[in-house]
């Protein structure tokens, strides 16, 4: 749990440590961004870490040193996730710091430069250096550190501790969250992962390996680190009765303060589809349900509104080709009609259910009505179909594959300038989501956002409930079936090409057959995205030319604004690392994705 912060400084702090006061307001702003960033890690996440440690204690749930255990736990639990990469590479608190870096003030910036090379200590509190400052041992290196903190008591100098501890510049650092004390089994744990003149080889299974041990063996308990006086309980539940009202309940208090006849505001309208999901559609309708039989029709007709603006926008998503079936309008029936039958949601849910549904359907069927009737659309799409079953049942090099591409581009081109700026704004946007059955990134995928640009989608990577690796492309309808139809074309030319490169070249040794295969896929996905480019701008450089309009600003604006009443919440994953390939087997498969004659190929269905 957070230790509480002091809100007034020692009354001689000024006279006796100068330096030190300068970087307390650095210091204060570190720990209040570290707290946020804790805030943000997803809340599933630190419990599924928290209840793993808490598994094999015996806990009394009317006890009130289980709730502090518990709570213990969680804050450990957030921190530590906060400094642990993901299977995707970034650790969240990397994810946070390029998120905010932009908006943040000078000092704002300073504190995020500070968090980014945080790490896990293991610390001897050896004394105090000044009212707001101690000295510490570094249990690790044996290194003596200026520890930023006012919290500390005197009466836990001696004792060995671990914490998160963020660099200032001036050498000083500052502590992050709980200080956790250790006894000499925990301590034992944590330096069993020190390496002799190297400190600690991987800090963030160090700290896994003592929290998990604190928290299921128990540890020591400091007054004023882990013990705290009676009084907290009391602040915890004024907390709890604080936090009596959730996300859902302001959104819709904000809902009810609109006039009548007047729409919420556009931020109220993406906040409600940035939360929709299952569990808060079924939420949201049953709050509905309960403030209409509580005489409060206001409240009652707010969250009504908010189910609707949330089941539209799972219903974007689908179509979409986002998400997986437990987020699906059918299995959200399902689910409440068995909560129905076993008497945990009030009959009425389902009703209120199927009446938004029958909204949405409506509203459905007259957007699919003011779009219908354009025979050049059905004929595009009509005609990549059966490229697809022609091409991509037969299979195809990387040749044919391009060579189809840029008939794909004609025929997108040819309706694209067709159409008004009026008729493009006036066509709704689809998507498509394609499963690639891997868990782990492969060459090919450096190919998606290139073909998301040639075809003038938008794509984001998900994973699937199986763990597998979705990409969604998404955009106008006969774009999405190119882009879909060009994915499919480019793995069959990488199924093709390299086996043609295996059977080449069997003079390599079995051992450095992977990595020179994998070398020769790489330079294959560069060719392949080098030719599309260069496609793609000879397209757009002509269209401008012969039509003195620029489509691709127009499609742009458009997806951008469907995109936003899909309430995702996109994060932009740095590809950083740096990888070795084999030169030679790499060249080939760039030369294999360049060589081609884009003219010929496939021209005809």
């Amino acid at each position: 749990m957070a230790r509480r912060r002091k809100t007034n400084s020692h009354p001689s702090y000024r006279d006796s440590c100068a330096p030190a006061n300068e970087s307390a307001p650095l210091a204060q702003r570190i720990e209040e961004i570290c707290l946020d960033a804790v805030a943000s890690v997803s809340p599933a996440k630190v419990e599924e870490i928290a209840l793993q440690w808490l598994s094999k204690r015996n806990l009394d749930p009317d006890a009130p040193s289980s709730a502090v255990l518990v709570m213990e736990a969680f804050a450990l639990a957030g921190y530590l996730a906060l400094f642990t990469p993901t299977l995707l590479g970034a650790a969240p608190i990397e994810r946070f710091i390029r998120q905010r870096r932009a908006d943040a003030d000078d000092r704002g910036r300073a504190a995020l430069d500070a968090l980014a090379p945080a790490s896990f200590y293991l610390l001897r509190l050896k004394s105090r250096a000044s009212p707001q400052s101690l000295v510490a041992e570094d249990l690790r290196t044996g290194e003596t550190l200026n520890v930023f903190d006012e919290d500390i008591p005197i009466g836990a100098m001696g004792a060995d501790v671990a914490a998160w501890l963020a660099p200032l510049a001036d050498g000083v650092f500052v502590a992050l969250g709980p200080l956790t004390p250790l006894d000499a089994a925990a301590l034992a744990e944590g330096l069993s992962f020190v390496r002799p003149g190297k400190g600690v080889g991987n800090p963030r299974r160090c700290a896994a390996a003592v929290y998990r041990h604190v928290m299921r063996h128990g540890g020591l308990h400091i007054e004023g680190l882990n013990l705290f006086p009676e009084d907290l309980f009391e602040e915890l539940a004024s907390l709890a009765e604080e936090e009596e009202y959730d996300d859902l309940d302001r959104l819709a208090y904000a809902v009810a303060a609109t006039k009548k006849g007047e729409e919420p505001s556009a931020e109220t309208i993406g906040e409600a589809r940035r939360l929709a999901s299952a569990p808060h559609l079924i939420q949201a309708m049953t709050r509905s349900v309960i403030s209409r039989q509580d005489g409060r029709s206001d409240l009652a007709e707010a969250f009504s509104r908010i189910s609707f603006i949330m089941m539209e926008t799972l219903d974007r998503r689908a179509a979409a080709g986002s998400g997986d079936e437990d987020q699906s309008l059918e299995f959200i029936a399902a689910v409440i009609d068995r909560a129905v039958k076993e008497k945990r949601l009030p009959g009425e849910t389902r009703s209120l259910f199927e009446e938004l549904r029958r909204r949405l359907l409506a509203s459905r069927r007259a957007g699919a009505d003011k779009g219908a009737g354009d025979a050049e659309l059905a004929r595009v799409l009509q005609r990549i179909q059966a490229l697809r079953a022609k091409t991509v049942e037969q299979g195809c090099t990387e040749q044919e594959a391009l060579a189809s591409a840029k008939k794909v581009a004609e025929l997108l081109d040819r309706y694209g300038l067709s159409l008004g700026e009026v008729e493009m704004r006036d066509q709704a946007c689809e998507g498509v989501g394609v499963d690639t059955g891997r868990r782990r990134r492969a060459p090919l995928d450096e190919c998606v956002p290139t073909i998301a640009l040639f075809c003038d989608c938008k794509t984001w990577a998900e994973t699937a409930a199986s763990g597998a690796i979705r990409y969604v492309f998404f955009g106008m309808p006969a774009d999405v079936e190119a882009a879909h139809y060009l994915y499919e074309l480019i793995v069959i030319a990488f199924a093709t090409e390299t086996t043609r490169f295996k059977n080449e070249d069997m003079t390599i040794a079995s051992s450095a057959r992977r990595g020179s295969t994998r070398s020769f896929q790489i330079g294959l996905a560069h060719g392949i995205c080098d030719k599309l480019m260069t496609m793609k701008a000879e397209r757009d450089a002509a269209n401008r030319l012969s039509s003195g309009r620029d489509l691709v600003p127009i499609k742009a604006s458009v997806i951008d604004d469907e995109l936003g009443k899909l309430g995702l919440s996109f994060h932009v994953k740095a590809e950083s690392r740096k990888r070795l390939v084999a030169p030679d087997a790499y060249h080939a498969g760039r030369e294999a994705g360049r060589k081609f004659e884009p003219r010929r190929g496939v021209e005809a269905a």
